[in-house]
């Protein structure tokens, strides 16, 4: 059966409104036919599901079926009856919040295009679980544009200073290499504002340092830089149309009500609130019982919650322990 042929929506990348790319100076059109060309013979004829969001190619998830995490689930709790099991990492290991090691050697390997130099340096930060790092040899290639900051609150100021910079360096590079007086790019990069658009670029992950840090706190949490958040919810987008049912599920444990919840029952515990207390602060009085007996509304609602609700089941020792 014949692979569908990927074809990158360059319509999502060029429209970006931030991003101001140079195609009279960068052959940016022939190169990502190139890029395109080498995805389809690579990628996607080797069987890989290739997904872009906007300025973000997905090019290879290493357990895209999820038949490995299975197959290591399954040998590490000892079910070799069952070793195709899908569900098993998602449904008894996550939710149990236990071991992630089923995914802490599947990654998914990132492609971008027209992403500025300060995100690069956001996400190479991700040291914990990151397989490679490859930058496009950036000391040797030439900027593709300029990315206007998120935060400015006039966008034409930063391109009138910051953009004729951009196209001086590169038209100087060029001269100097016509000129066989080449001037390294290496050094005239010194010269180069920080918002410059760097040329595409890879990162791999690990799924347990995406879900853990990279979505984490450059999506779920707040403060992440603006242009970051930005290219982290593409990444985001693009695993979702991989494997919907596996993100939700990690989300669902790591996702931005996480913190809420932490802050919930710290606020209860160390203020020892009743439910009456918490009622009465949501602007709904309970009636307190005045025969004599403790009303469940004077109970310390943080001890009812981690007694009932919160209670965490046993584990497979205490279970075989209990036999």
């Amino acid at each position: 059966m014949e692979r569908r042929r990927f074809r990158l929506d360059r319509e999502a990348i060029y429209a970006h409104p931030r991003v101001i790319f140079l195609h009279d100076l960068i052959p940016i059109d022939r190169h990502l036919d190139d890029i395109e060309r080498a995805i389809n013979e690579i990628f996607v004829a080797r069987g890989e599901t290739v997904v872009q969001h906007r300025r973000v190619v997905a090019l290879r998830a290493t357990d895209d079926d999820r038949l490995v995490s299975a197959f290591k689930a399954a040998i590490y709790l000892g079910n070799y009856h069952d070793l195709a099991n899908r569900e098993r990492f998602l449904k008894r290991m996550v939710r149990a919040e236990h071991s992630y090691e089923p995914i802490r050697g599947e990654s998914v390997l990132f492609l971008y295009i027209g992403v500025g130099k300060p995100v690069y340096d956001h996400l190479v930060t991700y040291s914990v679980g990151r397989t490679t790092r490859i930058a496009a040899g950036q000391r040797a290639n030439l900027p593709w544009g300029y990315e206007v900051p998120v935060e400015a609150k006039h966008p034409e100021r930063y391109i009138e200073m910051n953009l004729p910079r951009i196209r001086e360096v590169v038209q100087a590079v060029t001269r100097s290499e016509a000129n066989d007086d080449p001037e390294q790019l290496q050094a005239m990069r010194s010269s180069l504002p920080v918002g410059y658009v760097m040329p595409p670029f890879l990162l791999e992950f690990s799924e347990e340092a995406l879900i853990k840090n990279v979505f984490r706190q450059r999506l779920f949490e707040k403060g992440a830089q603006g242009a970051t958040v930005d290219v982290v919810s593409d990444m985001w987008e693009a695993v979702l149309a991989i494997d919907r049912e596996k993100w939700e599920t990690l989300y669902d444990y790591h996702g931005p009500h996480v913190p809420r919840w932490r802050r919930a029952m710290r606020t209860l515990r160390d203020k020892q609130m009743t439910l009456s207390e918490l009622f009465e602060a949501a602007g709904m009085p309970v009636e307190r019982l005045t025969d004599g007996r403790l009303a469940v509304s004077d109970a310390v609602l943080y001890d009812l919650l981690m007694e009932t609700v919160g209670k965490i089941p046993p584990s497979m020792w205490e279970r075989a322990k209990r036999r």
